[in-house]
């Protein structure tokens, strides 16, 4: 999508090494604005907005995109699978099935998380200013990428942990699943 795109471009321009960059929250002001704008479509994507010139507002944003989508990245179809397949303890077994899930995926949705997981492993690259490591941007985007749909509390609880494995998995690894 073309927000990803942009967001993803200007926190690499401008936020490759701003300390907690995915964690910092950005205004939530600005936020609801520029979500507002992007809904009316792309005419209305001012990005000469100053909105748009906060890096923390651009990354809470694609954060709230990817929060915000009907049917996860990671499909509600695919989820359990997902879930059980972190589960596995043969740490190339787990790789292997989970490269598979991935590659399951519909397109859009595989070429969305490949881009995505290919712009978090630069921002790792540059985790001795930023402080976001692997792991830390596991925890950031492990439950809002690999998510259900129904908002189930105890879900969100006991499978956090497998969330955050399979993005750190992907982080760690982006040549063998891309």
């Amino acid at each position: 999508p073309y927000l990803v795109k942009v967001c993803c471009d200007m926190i690499c321009e401008k936020g490759l090494d701003i300390v907690g960059i995915y964690r910092v929250p950005g205004n939530n002001a600005a936020v609801t604005y520029l979500t507002e704008q992007i809904n009316k479509g792309v005419d209305y994507f001012a990005l000469e907005d100053q909105r748009w010139q906060d890096v923390n507002v651009v990354s809470s944003l694609l954060k709230s995109f990817f929060r915000k989508l009907p049917e996860p990245l990671f499909t509600v179809e695919l989820y359990s699978l997902f879930i059980e397949a972190s589960k596995i303890d043969v740490a190339g077994k787990r790789m292997e099935t989970l490269r598979k899930l991935i590659r399951d995926l519909p397109e859009i949705h595989l070429e969305t998380l490949k881009y995505l997981v290919s712009h978090l492993c630069l921002v790792a690259e540059h985790s001795v200013v930023n402080k976001m490591e692997v792991r830390n941007l596991a925890i950031v985007f492990g439950p809002t990428l690999v998510r259900t749909t129904d908002d189930n509390m105890v879900s969100m609880v006991t499978d956090m942990s497998q969330q955050c494995r399979i993005i750190e998995s992907l982080l760690s690894n982006w040549e063998y699943f891309f």
